[in-house]
């Protein structure tokens, strides 16, 4: 799965430039889960939807969508489970596209894919945070965002503290690898970035969400 400056990427984008610290919020909160301690391996699966190791269908992630959407009618609540449901996407894309040509183009030891693929993947986070002109004021933003649960996967409390664990590593210049990256090149990434807002903003058009009116089944 790719890591939060991936999906504030893409959430700067499908904002038009212009996210909401809700959107943004929301777009990292399926993995608040890691805020929890114990927690297992189903549990971190069902905040995206996925059992028995497979991701909901597009018609599973749009029927959830709805119900999430007209749970509370306030704007904030609205882009933070767009913004939510933009970071699913955006995982599932990452798995069917960029992670699987990295299972298939890895040439090392296979008991090392998991360090080679967190060491590339932290890399693409700093990479992305000093390329892209809006990590500054996203990360700015994020700190003012309300936090929510979104019930039954995480509470407002681990969403609020995955946020600050994750402003507290980027900002940490001792946690970048300090490699170049051989399977996520940053061009790669920005296509895949691209490429995925593009897609989520079709699907969300198809939807008929906006902020305004609540989506049609």
């Amino acid at each position: 799965m790719p890591w939060p400056m991936v999906h504030f990427a893409v959430a700067e984008k499908i904002s038009l430039s212009n996210p909401s610290p809700e959107l943004l919020l929301g777009s990292i909160s399926p993995d608040a889960i890691h805020a929890r301690d114990p927690v297992t391996r189903a549990e971190k699966g069902l905040t995206h939807w996925v059992v028995d190791g497979r991701f909901p269908s597009f018609e599973a992630l749009k029927m959830n969508c709805i119900a999430y959407w007209n749970k509370h009618g306030n704007a904030e609540w609205k882009e933070f489970v767009r913004g939510y449901f933009a970071h699913v996407y955006t995982d599932i894309r990452w798995t069917e596209t960029l992670y699987a040509d990295f299972e298939k183009a890895y040439a090392g030891d296979s008991s090392e894919i998991r360090d080679t693929y967190n060491a590339e993947v932290s890399q693409v986070e700093f990479d992305l945070l000093r390329s892209a002109d809006w990590a500054d004021q996203v990360i700015a933003k994020l700190r003012l965002a309300h936090s929510f649960a979104m019930d039954p996967f995480v509470t407002h409390e681990e969403v609020s503290r995955y946020r600050d664990t994750k402003i507290n590593w980027l900002l940490n210049p001792s946690d970048e690898p300090g490699i170049v990256t051989r399977y996520f090149q940053e061009d790669r990434v920005n296509r895949f970035i691209e490429q995925t807002s593009n897609e989520f903003i079709a699907l969300f058009d198809g939807w008929k969400i906006d902020s305004e009116r609540s989506l049609q089944p």
